[in-house]
């Protein structure tokens, strides 16, 4: 699949050559730092290869000869910033979109008290921008032509269509330019979908990872005849390899160059649970007395998957001698009215703190127009990933987590609730402590993210930040 969005690592760099420029990159930097992110010190060419930012405090020309050797394409570039040693412009150099740069420019002209200059097109005629909607959901871009296609259709105010195989919700309204109707003969379309693309000429597919396909085979198991029964096997269920994030099994197959040789081909991570840890997966599960006997416990590859995502879409299927079974996340497409659009209240605190109590009488009075808790699928797939103790792909999960609940509440003008968990001794069991680290990681994330945020204790609602200010540590 084209234009997969460059992978997040949490991380910026910044370079100055003033002394007052530097005085303004150490300001840039603390507040990045603040908002979550980690700063590098590293040389422009390995920043370029490893951060999701770049901050050039100084000339923009400067900037321009710096990065130029290593410019490839906005799908794999990171976002790149030039701000004037005053602080007075914060200029989007590249990756305006897809690496969100224009988002790090109004969030630093927010916090610094400078002026924005953003070019991008669609957003100086605002109209919508399909690859930034795509980043904001985490999907995936089936062709890039296609999607300059439907941004050039856009700026010039033809209508596309706009189709999804997972439903909006109710109150959500389609930004203008898009029509929720099958297109007319040579219309643009845009589908969501995990089906396989039907490389429709005039279509554009974008494709939600959020799929885990578990896995299970004998020791010695074929690479090839692996990969077609897995291959065959998503056919049949009408998802496409690129609607996976993971595959899954026991660790007893960390080592199966066959599982490892399909993780490599369908481009997506491979994690392992211990027989424990798959066995205490709630749910019911058709197990196998020889499996159970070989590997401790009776359905590996359902009970694999089910520790990735909440959903079943297939248990327990045999193909070719290989066992595999799928399930995925919840998944609903949100359109964000505007990347700077205030409305966003965050309440923490311990369970049966008064938040609820608090977000009622916030309603009441018209800040908000609705709350929630934060879907608890979301905690399921951070807890899942904390679980693979790999830092860069919770990161990556964290922000998809962070940007589509930001994104959402803000639409709504809603608040979220979150319970803090933990406070006393590191649990012993190895899920709880990945529980607990996903949601102390999520609370300050949405913290950082949310317009206000509130932490209620024994019914006293505390304010750690206002509009406009940053978060107190939680």
């Amino acid at each position: 699949m084209e234009g997969l969005q460059r992978k997040k690592t949490g991380e910026f760099a910044s370079f100055s050559y003033t002394e007052r420029g530097k005085e303004l990159a150490a300001r840039v930097s603390a507040l990045l730092t603040e908002a979550g992110y980690r700063y590098v010190g590293a040389e422009v060419e390995e920043a370029f290869r490893r951060c999701d930012l770049l901050v050039f405090v100084g000339a923009s020309g400067i900037a321009v000869r710096k990065i130029a050797p290593y410019v490839r394409d906005k799908f794999q570039d990171p976002a790149v910033l030039c701000l004037d040693e005053y602080g007075r412009f914060v200029i989007p150099l590249l990756s305006g979109h897809v690496g969100g740069a224009n988002a790090f420019a109004r969030f630093l002209g927010r916090k610094l008290g400078a002026a924005v200059a953003v070019s991008t097109a669609t957003d100086l005629n605002r109209r919508f921008a399909v690859d930034v909607f795509a980043v904001q959901n985490g999907l995936r871009i089936g062709s890039r032509e296609k999607a300059k296609r439907v941004s050039a259709a856009l700026l010039r105010g033809e209508e596309v269509a706009f189709l999804t195989d997972f439903p909006l919700r109710d109150t959500e309204k389609l930004p203008e330019g898009l029509v929720a109707k099958p297109p007319a003969e040579g219309q643009l379309c845009i589908r969501i979908s995990a089906a396989p693309d039907p490389e429709a000429e005039n279509c554009l597919v974008l494709t939600p990872p959020i799929y885990c396909l578990g896995v299970g085979c004998r020791k010695g198991t074929p690479v090839e005849a692996f990969r077609s029964a897995a291959e065959l096997f998503l056919k049949k269920q009408n998802i496409t390899k690129d609607a996976l994030f993971s595959i899954a099994s026991i660790d007893l197959k960390r080592e199966e160059t066959a599982v490892l040789a399909l993780a490599e081909d369908f481009a997506v991570p491979a994690v392992f649970f211990t027989a424990e840890e798959l066995r205490a997966v709630p749910g019911n599960f058709e197990s196998s007395a020889f499996v159970e006997k070989t590997t401790g416990v009776g359905a590996v590859a359902a009970r694999a998957a089910a520790s990735c995502a909440p959903i079943r879409v297939a248990g327990k299927t045999v193909v070719d001698g290989a066992t595999f079974a799928l399930y995925r996340r919840d998944f609903t497409p949100v359109f964000a009215e505007s990347e700077d659009t205030a409305g966003f209240l965050f309440l923490a605190g311990a369970r049966y703190q008064g938040k609820r109590a608090f977000a009622v009488s916030l309603q009441r009075e018209g800040r908000i127009s609705a709350y929630r808790e934060v879907p608890k699928q979301w905690i399921d797939c951070l807890t899942a990933a904390a679980l693979r103790e790999d830092n860069a792909l919770f990161t990556a999960e964290l922000k998809r987590a962070v940007t589509a609940l930001a994104a959402e509440a803000r639409s709504r003008r809603e608040a979220l609730l979150l319970d803090s968990i933990g406070g006393g001794l590191v649990p012993i069991d190895r899920r709880e402590r990945a529980l607990r680290d996903a949601v102390g990681r999520l609370q300050c994330a949405l913290a950082a993210a949310a317009d206000e945020v509130y932490l209620l204790e024994l019914g006293i609602a505390r304010p750690l930040k206002k509009f406009g200010e940053s978060v107190e540590k939680l």
